[in-house]
């Protein structure tokens, strides 16, 4: 099945890089430094801005607990739903511009797709989706770099889907299949699904495509669309067989 997904356009710099003339070096270095400066930024006000949303969020609680007014519920329902969207861009920025090195070990795939599934209840609850999971497999990764991989891939395909319809998510050995039932990808983003800020939607930065395949191949292993038409999509998540 012929992969959808975008080729590596940082090997292939690298690899031109290495011809280019000590001046042009200098100016390639002095170009991409603003680049790197930037990167820094982002996580750094990604990391300040975590702890005053949670705070936003938790006191936002307490208020909606002391409230009777079901319109009165329903303004504070708004403002938890907005800190919840914050919440979600901070994550995205701070996995994608973050950089370490994975720590690998041993992972159940199941349990990795049922807390994605468990982190997704709402959205999909509140989407009419259902999310479902099957097989079995286990395989060598990152925790939390898989988490996040995982977790981004299923919220998109909630997203993507219709009122009743269903997402998928099926394990198998060093590989978790995505499978949902929406819309597919629009012919103009499939090239470019994997760029960030790249986005078929009005709102959000478009990073969520983006960061699931960093922390993947951060860890060795890749993510790829599949497959994608009127019916639905496929991506696969997919971690490197260390056996």
């Amino acid at each position: 099945m012929r992969s959808l997904r975008m080729p590596d356009l940082s090997t292939r710099r690298s690899a031109t890089a290495t011809d280019l003339d000590p001046q042009s070096l200098r100016e390639e270095l002095a170009r991409l430094r603003p680049l790197a400066e930037l990167g820094r930024m982002a996580a750094t006000v990604a990391h300040e801005v975590r702890n005053p949303l949670a705070g936003i969020s938790a006191n936002a609680e307490l208020v909606r607990e002391a409230l009777t007014d079901p319109a009165d519920q329903h303004c504070v329902d708004v403002i938890l739903g907005e800190v919840d969207r914050l919440g979600r861009l901070v994550t995205d920025l701070l996995f994608y511009s973050r950089e370490r090195d994975a720590a690998l070990q041993p992972m159940d795939l199941v349990q990795l797709a049922r807390s994605a599934d468990s982190f997704t209840q709402a959205q999909a609850g509140a989407a009419g989706v259902r999310i479902s999971v099957h097989g079995t497999g286990r395989c060598h990764g990152d925790p939390e770099l898989s988490r996040q991989a995982v977790l981004n891939v299923v919220r998109n395909a909630v997203e993507a889907c219709r009122e009743g319809g269903e997402v998928r998510l099926v394990v198998t050995p060093q590989k978790i299949e995505v499978i949902d039932q929406g819309r597919g990808v629009p012919e103009p983003l499939r090239a470019r699904l994997f760029e960030p800020f790249v986005t078929g939607r009005t709102r959000g930065l478009g990073l969520g495509a983006a960061v699931a395949q960093r922390c993947m191949q951060r860890q060795g292993g890749d993510l790829v669309l599949a497959r994608t038409g009127d019916d639905g999509s496929l991506f696969v998540l997919s971690w490197p067989d260390h056996t």
